[in-house]
């Protein structure tokens, strides 16, 4: 063997690149191989410039001690190559395997892996390169210079160095998937290497770079031509399947499901989850999986809306072959229950469901609750809510429920999951029970009475039923609806309240009457004395008709010429009745076109039938009976008065029998009583037994005479007519009509006496008709209110006996066909009165009014309420049958007209006005707005301007001054008050002329001076003297109180010095609101300024009167002043006739002024301010005493001795003295022939209607 002299020229120039430098040399018996092992670091601050001091020299191997198969395939080490190949001339292979000794070169501090160094000869000067291919590049700090060294090489029967056989390399997918791509590791040249296994032997070369080979089987390999290095001579292979993703592909609440692409024919898997135990899945353990394609498993044992993380390994053999990460979310799970469930009634109809949320959200989210009512077993109600808390109102009092509730959660599959019902039973508070229905009144003798009724829902734990008794007002209470009252009087109206009571509320009062009946005995006395009458006049009758039949065989020997009868059907239309819901629609139609198709049907309608003779009337000895000579009753249904011995046409009076809608002869038409004729009519009444007696006319009327005074003055007491002694006891004067109560006796008879009450309308103007229908319903509510079965025939009257009189009858009639029937034929009702009459509703605009009439009643109904039943009516009016639906009193506010742009308002916008109006939307209308005088044009009779002076203001209306002031319609008629705005500060001399040309008694002021910064009235007045354009006011007292303030002032014309008293009240409590905040207040101050009103106008004189003794005002002249107006007006009505009527009432003020009473507020005040003011007990109004309706105040200036009223206000009704007497009627003298008919021309055609 040679020595080796390698290692001392490797040492000898190693100072250059390293510290130190060790040769191992090997022992001789094994192959001549040398492993240089260079354990100390390069000097990492060798650069490139070293290494470009040296010579390169040509170094060249005879053996590699590298594998070049595996060089060859890796891309780094052919670069390495490459750049040695670049350096050295040539490199020799030696053909076999050098042995491999295990060292580690650690190069600047890195570990950079092993050296496998072989023998070699070096030629010449040369550079020894050591090369370390595997790890790292190729670098200049590893060149080592030094002087050439001569090393022996072995002899070539040396035994050939063993080679691996471990040729396996990586594992790649195959096109076929049972198949796998192996990549192999040869770096030895002229090598076979044969596989063996799964049914299979092939043979590949070391120029193989791979082979495919079946899955899931074990390889062993062979080397031919030598034997492997290692100890095993057959080393194997196990080849599995490859890329077997593995994925999540579903979960539940308690479980995953694992997939992978394709079947794991020979893998096993192991999935470990944190918190979990480790599970494997084998083809074993689960066949019927394993043999899918793909295959899916299921990983058990898990907890809901829990996130795992998850680690799963593929075996093969107990050999891991791949491994990957998962997470795993599992679904949410049924959620729990509600807890804590409670129910809280929070009035009779709703509740509120409260509830905590489960403890426990380990088993996921909760979206929301269902919240479900149950009653009587049925689904109520439900809901779906995603808070703790629930209201529900929709129940109806006092009912048994209970509640379910349940908590649900949405799971990420969409499925909604339930929990278990959370359940709570509840009650409702108790309500006001229903109104009892089905009330009967049964007279069970004739002053014994049973009340029964049906209860509705009593909404509470029990139903007591309660009776109080109108005249006693005691109340009677049962279990079971059934009353009973006995030993009452006869013949006695008797009202009575029923209800029920739960135990906590009182159900809605229904009220109802029942008459009790004559007393029996007494009936059969009355109708035995009725036959004997009867007979009589039956036999009277019968002597009557045996009369009649002698006088025409008399006439017709005399040769008296009777009227030709013609036809006067012919000319009649054929006019449809009326359905009450097309009245409206149907006035609109005929008053289009200026009343067109009112005319043509009026036309149409003879003015007389000629065909009915009228002989008695023209007989010579009646002539002067007949008020007009063209006014006469037809023979066949003239009242016949009984005929007096010896006095010819005795039994004659200008009178015809009116058949009713259904009554036959229910109303006698009659003339205007003559100075002559007065006893006959007083006959008549006696004969006929007639106790009511309406006259529709005054008893003069532009300077003519229409009708005799007939009936004696309250001064006289008692007058004679004839045989017949009228004695007067009572009078009620109310500014549309009079009432008189009458008694009369015959002085031939010595039967009992007789009371007759007489009503006269003293609102039907000289000219046309009423403006206003309602007047003419009001006069037939008072009539019906006194008639009765046996009150006899209704006497009406006006002059001639037909025009009006016609008109009264046709309206009572219609109106009691259309509660009866639903539907009206005027036009056949008037032809039926034009039959037993001639000339009945005379003029087309009478036709009209009956129109009228019927519409406003169909729209409106009947809105009067007597003070006795205010209350209890007021509480229907005010009950709601549903909380969503107004209430009747509501409903009623919604049916007043506006009235908004129903007349003209020219004056007030005119350009040079404009700026005199404090709201441009409250400005008077023309007709009734007030006018002032000029001074230089209008006063020139102004010393001796009265209150008789004339109110028409025609000859100065052109030329007036504008003011923003209206005549407003109080309780005694149009023109009673005048409503303004607070005067502008440029307007408070035309306000003050106002006030003294109108005579003002009385200054209302609803308002304060401002509001804030905003005025609302400017301050016309003053201390001590204050002149505006010939007018001086003087405040002469003051007194204040906390509600309202009294100033008395002397305004005086400085021209005429005429003087005159003006008080002013303003209230205080009224700004800022709608109504006022005390009423009481308000009404005090109310019947403390009547007081220094004058006595109300009664006469007609006092009507034309210019006067106006008050002002009202507040900022704008509507919202507090409508209500004022009302109030006064109502107050009014309710002390003279003891009824009231807010909608008519407010309807009136809304014609006159705009924006009066404009809120239902407002409306509604007015219904509960009466109804404070006169209280009820036991079915009586109680009135407040004089004395406590007197107020005090403390004077702040000094008063003089007539002021003293100032402080002391008595507040009592008017003084009998103060009370004007009423109308009396002049005696007139009989009409002669030349006085002319009632005729259409003297009125408009027809009249307006809203």
């Amino acid at each position: 063997m040679c020595a080796v002299t390698l290692g001392a020229a490797l040492k000898h120039y190693s100072s250059a690149v390293c510290e130190t430098l060790d040769i191992v040399s090997i022992d001789d018996t094994e192959e001549i191989t040398r492993l240089y092992s260079i354990e100390t670091c390069v000097n990492s601050n060798v650069d490139e410039k070293l290494y470009q001091s040296y010579s390169v020299a040509k170094v060249i191997f005879k053996s590699l001690p590298l594998s070049l198969r595996h060089l060859q395939d890796d891309p780094e080490i052919r670069r390495n190559i490459k750049s040695l190949d670049e350096n050295m001339d040539d490199i020799y292979l030696s053909p076999y395997f050098p042995a491999v000794s295990k060292k580690v070169l650690a190069t600047c501090g890195s570990q950079i892996g092993e050296k496998e160094l072989g023998t070699s000869e070096l030629f010449d000067d040369s550079l020894l390169k050591v090369i370390r291919f595997n790890l790292v590049s190729v670098s200049s700090a590893w060149n080592l210079t030094g002087d050439d060294t001569t090393v022996t090489t072995p002899d070539t029967t040396t035994e050939m160095p063993k080679v691996p056989c471990d040729i396996f390399g990586a594992i790649k997918d195959h096109e076929d998937p049972k198949m796998a791509q192996v990549l192999l590791n040869i770096v030895t040249k002229d090598r076979e290497y044969f596989i063996e296994g799964g049914g299979i032997k092939i043979t590949v070369s070391s120029s193989n770079s791979s082979v495919a080979l079946p899955t899931c089987h074990t390889y062993t390999v062979e080397v031919k031509n030598g034997r492997c290095q290692d100890n095993t001579d057959s080393p194997s292979l196990v080849l599995p399947q490859v890329n077997k993703t593995l994925v999540v592909k579903d979960t539940n609440q308690t479980a995953a499901e694992l997939c992978w692409n394709s079947s794991l024919a020979c893998l096993n898997v192991t999935v470990a989850c944190s918190g979990t135990s480790p599970q494997t899945y084998s083809k074993n353990s689960h066949p019927e999986n394993f043999g899918r394609d793909p295959i899916c498993v299921e990983l058990g044992g898990l907890s809901p809306y829990h996130e795992y993380h998850c680690n799963g390994s593929m075996h093969f053999n107990e050999k891991e072959v791949s491994s990957q990460s998962l997470d795993i979310c599992t679904d949410y799970d049924v959620p729990e229950a509600p807890q804590d469930l409670q129910v809280t009634p929070k009035n009779a109809t709703s509740v509120t469901v409260t509830w905590t949320a489960p403890e426990n959200h380990l088993k996921g989210p909760i979206n929301g609750y269902y919240v479900e009512f149950f009653v009587k077993d049925e689904r109520f109600h439900g809901t779906e809510v995603n808070t703790t808390e629930y209201t529900f109102n929709g129940f109806e009092p006092y009912t048994n429920a209970f509640v379910n509730v349940i908590t649900y959660t949405k799971n990420r599959r969409g499925e909604i999951l339930n929990s278990s019902s959370a359940s709570c039973g509840f009650t409702t508070e108790e309500g006001v029970p229903e109104e009892v229905t089905e009330v009967r009144k049964t007279l069970t003798a004739d002053n014994a009475v049973q009340i029964t009724c049906r209860k509705q829902r009593e909404f509470g734990r029990y139903a007591q039923f309660n009776l109080v008794w109108g005249s006693d007002g005691k109340t009677e209470h049962k279990n079971k609806c059934e009353f009973k009252r006995e030993n009452l009087y006869y013949l006695t109206n008797y009202t009575f309240k029923i209800y029920v009571s739960n135990g906590k509320h009182n159900g809605p009062e229904v009220v109802d009457s029942i008459k009790t009946r004559y007393n029996s005995r007494a009936l059969i006395i009355f109708l035995a004395f009725l036959i004997i009458v009867t007979v009589i006049a039956l036999l009277l009758v019968l002597y009557k008709i045996y009369d009649l039949h002698k006088k025409k065989l008399s006439n017709s020997s005399e040769g008296v010429n009777l009227v030709a009868v013609k036809d006067d059907d012919k000319q009649l239309l054929n006019i449809e009745p009326i359905p009450s819901e097309l009245l409206l629609d149907t006035y609109k139609r005929k008053i289009a076109d200026e009343g067109r198709l009112f005319l043509e049907e009026f036309q149409s309608i003879p003015r007389v039938f000629s065909k009915f003779s009228i002989k008695e009337a023209k007989k010579s000895h009646n002539q002067n009976k007949n008020r007009y000579i063209d006014i006469l009753p037809y023979d066949h249904n003239r009242v016949e008065l009984s005929e007096v011995p010896g006095d010819p046409g005795s039994d004659y009076i200008n009178a015809s029998y009116i058949d009713g809608f259904k009554e036959p002869r229910k109303y006698i038409a009659a003339q205007g009583p003559k100075d002559e004729t007065t006893d006959d009519f007083w006959r008549m009444i006696w004969e006929q037994k007639a106790t009511i007696i309406v006259m529709v006319t005054r008893c003069e009327e532009g300077k003519r005479n229409k009708c005799a005074q007939y009936w004696p003055s309250m001064e006289n007491g008692t007058a004679t007519y004839g045989d017949i002694i009228v004695k007067i006891y009572e009078s009620k004067t109310c500014p549309d009509y009079v009432i008189q109560k009458l008694h009369i006796t015959n002085g031939r008879e010595r039967t009992a006496g007789r009371d007759v009450t007489h009503i006269q309308f003293t609102s039907w103007p000289d000219h046309g008709v009423p403006e206003d229908p309602h007047l003419l319903l009001k006069l037939r509510r008072r009539v019906n209110a006194l008639s009765n079965f046996f009150s006899g025939p209704i006497v009406v009257h006006c002059s001639a006996g037909v025009g009006r009189t016609g008109t009264y009858i046709g309206i009572d009639a219609m109106l009691e066909g259309l509660d009866a029937e639903g539907r009206v034929d005027v036009y056949g009702y008037i032809v039926k009165l034009r039959r037993q009459r001639c000339l009945m509703v005379q003029v087309e605009s009478q036709y009209i009014l009956i129109h009228q009439a019927l519409v406003e009643y169909n729209q409106y109904g009947e809105t009067e309420v007597s003070l006795s039943e205010l209350h209890s009516s007021l509480n229907n009016l005010e009950r709601k049958d549903h909380p969503s639906e107004p209430s009747l009193l509501e409903a009623e506010f919604q049916r007043l007209p506006s009235y908004k742009g129903w007349r003209t308002q020219n004056t007030a916008t005119r350009e040079e006005n404009k700026s005199k109006n404090r709201n441009a939307n409250i400005i008077p209308y023309d007709f009734n707005r007030v006018p002032i005088r000029h001074e230089e044009d209008c006063s020139k009779d102004g010393d001796h301007d009265s209150d008789e002076s004339s109110d028409e203001d025609s000859d100065c209306e052109e030329s007036s001054k504008y003011i923003n002031a209206s005549f407003i319609t109080g309780y005694w008629g149009p023109k009673a008050m005048i409503a303004t705005q607070g005067p502008l500060q440029e307007t408070i001399s035309d306000f003050w002329q106002m006030v003294f040309q109108r005579k003002v008694k009385v200054i209302v002021m609803l308002t304060e001076l401002k509001e804030g910064d905003q005025e609302l009235c400017a301050q016309y007045w003053g201390e001590g003297k204050q002149t505006y354009d010939g007018i001086e006011v003087q405040m002469a007292d003051v007194n204040s109180g906390p509600s309202y303030t009294i100033r008395a002032f002397d305004v005086t014309h400085l021209k005429t010095k005429d003087t005159q008293k003006v008080y002013q009240y303003q209230y205080h409590k009224w700004s800022g609101c709608d109504v006022p905040e005390t009423p009481k207040d308000l009404v005090t101050m109310i019947l403390n300024i009547k007081q220094k009103l004058p006595a109300r106008p009664v006469t007609e004189d006092n009507r034309r009167t210019r006067s106006v003794p008050l002002l009202v005002h507040c900022c704008d002249g509507s919202q507090q002043t409508g209500v004022f107006c009302a109030l006064m007006t109502l107050l009014e009505s309710a002390e003279i006739e003891e009824v009231i009527d807010v909608f008519q009432v407010v309807k009136s003020l809304r014609r006159t002024r705009l924006g009066m009473v404009s809120s239902f507020e407002q409306y509604q005040f007015l219904y509960d301010t009466i109804a404070s003011t006169y209280p009820a007990q036991n079915g009586q109004i109680k009135k407040n005493s004089q004395q406590e309706d007197k107020v005090e105040f403390c004077s702040e200036v000094g008063k003089s001795d007539q002021e003293t009223d100032l402080v002391t206000a008595d507040l009592g009704p008017p003084r009998p003295e103060e009370i004007e007497p009423p109308e009396i009627c002049n005696d007139s003298k009989a009409a002669d022939s030349a006085k002319g008919t009632e005729s259409s021309t003297n009125g408009p055609t027809c009249a307006v209607l809203p």
